[in-house]
C-alpha cells in the first residue's frame, strides 16, 4: 500500500543546456534560470510543499546556493555528483529505508499542487515498485500547442514520458548495473539488443509494442514491478531542454522578470 506522504529527491544539478546559453540566456545553472521573476527550482519546491504529499526533501545540486536562495537546511541539500545517474543514486541511497521515493527534475516549473496530488492519487491505486508517468501527446498538444517532445508510438497511442519517477529505492540500488547499462548504451543498438533481446527491439522498431510489453520488459530488467501511469497532466512532461521550451514556459508564466500573461494570470493551483 502506498504511503500518504513521500520523501522527495529533486534533481537540481547541472548546467544550463548549451543551446539555451547560445540563445542568450546568462544563467549558467539550470535550476536557477529565471521564470516569472523566480528561479525555476522555486516553482517546483513550492508545488511540492503545497501539495501535502511531500515528506522529507533532498535537493541535489549546488548546496550553498540552494541554502541561501531557498532557505533549505543542510540536511535538505546534497552536492551535485556530476551526472544525473549519480545524483539519482545518491537520492536513492539517502532514502533507502523508505518504501517509495518521489524523484523530480528541477526543470518542470509548470507542475502544481493539484497535478502532484492527482498523480500520487493514481499511484496509490496501483501495485508496483517503480512508477513511470506517461502522457498522451494529443493531450500535450492540446494544452501546449507547438511544444516538441520525444514520443513513443505504442498500440494504445503515442505517448511522451514524464519527469517524475516514483521508485522503491532498495530495488533500484539492487539493480543499479542494469539501469546504468540502459543509460550508457541507449545509443548503441547492438548493446541494447543484448540487454533487451532482439524480439523486443523488433517490436519497438515496427511499432508493435504495447504498454504491458514495456512494463513486462522493464520489470524483467530492473528486477522490480514497473507500471506506467497514464496521467492527464502534460505539465509533468514539459521540461526545459531547448530555447523554444524556455520561451514557451516564460510566455505562460510571465517571462523572466515576472509579468503574468493573460494565459496564466499568475495563478497556480
Amino acid at each position: 500500500m502506498a504511503p500518504d506522504k513521500y520523501p522527495v529527491v529533486i534533481l537540481a544539478g547541472g548546467p544550463t543546456p548549451e543551446k539555451i546559453l547560445e540563445a542568450g540566456e546568462t544563467e549558467v545553472e539550470r535550476a536557477f534560470i529565471q521564470i516569472g521573476g523566480r528561479p525555476m527550482l522555486a516553482w517546483v519546491l513550492d508545488a511540492l510543499r503545497e501539495s501535502g504529499i511531500c515528506d522529507d526533501i533532498l535537493c541535489i545540486g549546488n548546496p550553498e546556493r540552494m541554502k541561501s536562495t531557498f532557505g533549505l537546511s543542510p540536511t535538505e541539500v546534497a552536492q551535485d555528483k556530476g551526472s544525473m545517474l549519480e545524483n539519482f543514486m545518491t537520492g536513492m541511497e539517502h532514502f533507502r529505508e523508505h518504501p517509495l521515493v518521489l524523484n523530480v527534475t528541477c526543470d518542470i516549473p509548470l507542475i502544481t499542487p493539484i497535478v502532484l496530488k492527482d498523480l500520487m492519487s493514481q499511484v496509490s491505486t496501483i501495485d508496483a515498485e517503480v512508477y513511470y508517468p506517461i502522457i498522451d501527446v494529443k493531450i500535450f498538444d492540446q494544452k501546449f500547442p507547438g511544444g516538441k517532445r520525444t514520443t513513443q508510438h505504442l498500440r494504445e497511442g503515442t505517448f511522451t514520458g514524464g519527469n517524475i519517477f516514483i521508485m522503491n529505492p532498495v530495488k533500484v540500488l539492487e539493480n543499479r548495473g542494469n539501469m546504468e547499462s540502459v543509460i550508457r548504451d541507449r545509443k548503441s543498438p547492438a548493446k541494447l539488443i543484448k540487454l533487451f533481446g532482439l524480439p523486443f527491439i523488433l517490436k519497438f522498431a515496427f511499432r508493435q509494442l504495447d504498454i504491458k510489453g514495456l512494463e513486462d520488459k522493464g520489470t524483467e530488467i530492473l528486477g522490480a514491478r514497473l507500471k506506467a501511469v497514464i496521467t492527464p497532466h502534460p505539465e509533468i512532461g514539459f521540461d526545459i531542454d531547448k530555447p523554444e521550451d524556455l520561451s514557451m514556459i516564460r510566455a505562460i508564466m510571465g517571462g523572466a522578470a515576472g509579468n503574468p500573461d493573460p494565459v496564466s494570470n499568475g495563478t497556480r493551483v
